[in-house]
């Protein structure tokens, strides 16, 4: 569940600091005359991120905070409308018609789909070069390259094998897909690359769609002078931040990004999509500039937000929030808002880790957490717990599931039955493994700066210590700890996961082909749950496909590969210098292009 852009319908992971929320209703004043403002008529929105991004570049970008600049420099066929939802057509004429086809794919006969679109005539790159049907496929050849860094992104663009240009329009195509694919319409909707940008040389030119999606080819495709050297400078820092070579259809384009300080994002001048501006959706974009301030520290942050330094803040935490909303000069500036937030936090556990490979001694440590006491102390009594990655507002969450209670009685039954015994009498278990004692010392590994992840592990640490279970807690930079997530380098780490409105596709974190290059960090699966989440991928039948959904749901907390935690609301503030600065459900939570300038607010002091 990871990676289309416009707010990515996947998932993305996020530091645990920012997801305990709070809840309660927004507060704003409509009586602004003796308001003051030292940012009254700056048009410019400045926009708190809690880390830095890895790259500009959505098919290889993986981490959440870059989507959210991604999301105004690159525009898709279509995008979800932050209101409804629903999918609605941006780039693209109108949204896709789809047809059922009977398709021989490489030698097998398959029920398929035709996914035709037509791009708007308006639409053209920054250079005056019309976007067609061309950008198109040479952005599915990317993701189907096998040595481009897509690895998350690239199965969900199994399912397309074919691809046809209409020869007598340009800006028309068709998709031709192998399989009815639940998400086959999202996934469809992206991605837009100007071709004679990013590949110049068209080293790309000699390949189709359908070759590069025959596995038959990998061997030969993964060999290839021309995939190798065009995946090469793909994947470098060239088409990741340089603002000459970072170019989407978007309104905004980029104009600096400081590393571990600051992204700026500037409008265009003469944007295609300035005929459509008041007219339909994703087509206003307001401001001058978009500034997005990299603050890792949560105190840090709200302190430069009261100094009107920071316009936008999302995710705050609850004490802060909590003290903002009694703040009345605070409230006087900024508006608060608590839209139900798409995550859910987790501490991940390496299932392939000899201490952590025995699904009783996972269950111990769900029964070793103290949730109502994160709920009262961290997230002030108002977090909610979930049993599982599906977020509970969908129709099939598993209410029906237990959630494992905190325990530590249940818990060291559940290691002692495991193996795991303290014989040696130095308060820590141990048990044989391969021949060898080994003590069962967990490190915890967890994103520095994320005060609510120390919290919790230290919360965890001491319930485990009366269960002869030591923890050591690491904490690690984040592109560091995210490194190492990723290389499986850990035993137990806690993050969050962000969620997309559509329909759940567990392969990008649960399968294991994800193990290697996906997001199944932790190492679970094997041949049964696979062959589950393939069918659900597949499932058309909702009563059918529901079934399955909560079958695995079930498996899931059996297994116990994650200690799942909770969902937040997500706690925002917004400056009031700004009409239409709406909160949504959809991550992450704002529109910042939408905010226009309110150029009387905050002058009161001219007057």
């Amino acid at each position: 569940m990871l990676n289309t852009k416009n707010i990515r319908k996947f998932l993305f992971l996020i530091p645990l600091a920012w997801t305990l929320s709070n809840c309660g209703g927004g507060t704003s004043s409509s009586d602004t005359s003796a308001v003051v403002s030292k940012k009254a008529g700056v048009n410019d929105v400045y926009v708190h991120l809690s880390s830095d991004l890895d790259k500009i570049n959505p098919i290889i970008s993986t981490s959440a905070n870059a989507s959210l600049v991604e999301r105004f420099v690159f525009y898709n066929l279509l995008e979800t409308d932050p209101a409804t939802l629903g999918l609605t057509n941006v780039v693209a004429v109108a949204r896709p018609t789809i047809e059922q086809i009977e398709a021989d794919v490489f030698g097998e006969k398959k029920q398929g789909l035709a996914i035709s679109y037509e791009i708007r005539e308006e639409a053209v790159w920054d250079d005056g070069t019309p976007v067609t049907g061309k950008d198109y496929e040479f952005a599915l050849k990317v993701i189907k390259n096998p040595k481009v860094d897509c690895e998350s992104l690239r199965p969900y663009f199994e399912f397309i094998y074919d691809f046809k240009i209409d020869p007598s329009n340009p800006k028309k195509f068709t998709i031709y897909t192998q399989d009815q694919y639940i998400l086959s319409e999202s996934v469809s909707s992206g991605y837009l690359y100007p071709k004679h940008i990013y590949d110049a040389a068209g080293l790309m030119d000699g390949f189709t769609v359908n070759q590069l999606s025959n596995p038959a080819n990998l061997a030969s495709l993964s060999d290839d002078l021309n995939i190798i050297k065009f995946a090469e400078e793909f994947n470098s820092e060239k088409f990741s931040r340089n603002p000459d070579f970072v170019i989407g259809c978007g309104p905004y384009k980029l104009k600096e990004w400081s590393t571990g300080q600051r992204v700026i994002l500037e409008k265009k001048q003469n944007w295609w999509g300035e005929a459509f501006v008041g007219k339909e959706l994703r087509f206003d974009n307001y401001p001058d500039k978009i500034v997005y301030e990299i603050i890792v520290d949560n105190t840090t942050a709200v302190t430069a937000m009261k100094d009107e330094s920071i316009d936008v803040m999302h995710y705050i935490p609850s004490k802060d929030y909590v003290d903002l909303k009694e703040n009345a000069g605070f409230n006087a500036l900024y508006s608060l808002h608590e839209p139900i937030a798409p995550s859910y936090s987790y501490i991940g556990l390496n299932n392939k880790s000899p201490k952590l490979n025995d699904k009783k001694v996972r269950q111990a440590l769900s029964m070793a957490l103290d949730y109502e006491t994160i709920k009262k102390v961290i997230s002030y009594d108002l977090a909610e717990r979930t049993v599982g990655p599906v977020h509970p507002n969908k129709p099939y969450y598993n209410k029906n599931i237990a959630l494992y209670p905190y325990d530590l009685n249940k818990a060291k039954a559940l290691l002692d039955e495991s193996g795991w015994i303290d014989a040696d009498g130095n308060g820590i278990r141990e048990k044989m493994v391969d021949g060898k004692k080994v003590d069962l010392k967990l490190e915890f590994l967890l994103p520095a700066g994320s005060e609510s992840a120390e919290n919790i592990a230290l919360m965890l640490k001491n319930n485990l210590a009366k269960l002869g279970v030591e923890i050591e807690i690491v904490s690690k930079e984040w592109t560091v700890f995210l490194e190492q997530v990723k290389g499986h380098d850990f035993e137990m780490s806690t993050m969050s996961w962000m969620m997309g409105p559509d329909l759940d596709d567990f392969k990008q974190i649960w399968h294991t082909d994800s193990y290697n290059g996906g997001s199944n960090y932790v190492g679970f699966g094997n041949a049964y749950t696979d062959d589950l989440i393939d069918k659900i991928r597949y499932e058309l039948d909702p009563e059918k496909r529901t079934a399955m959904y909560m079958e695995f749901q079930e498996i899931l907390h059996e297994e116990a590969p994650y200690i799942f935690m909770f969902t937040p609301l997500n706690k925002m503030a917004f400056h009031k210098r700004f009409d239409n600065a709406n909160p949504y459900l959809l991550r992450p939570g704002h529109f910042e292009n939408e905010f226009k300038l309110n150029s009387n607010f905050g002058k009161a002091s001219a007057q």
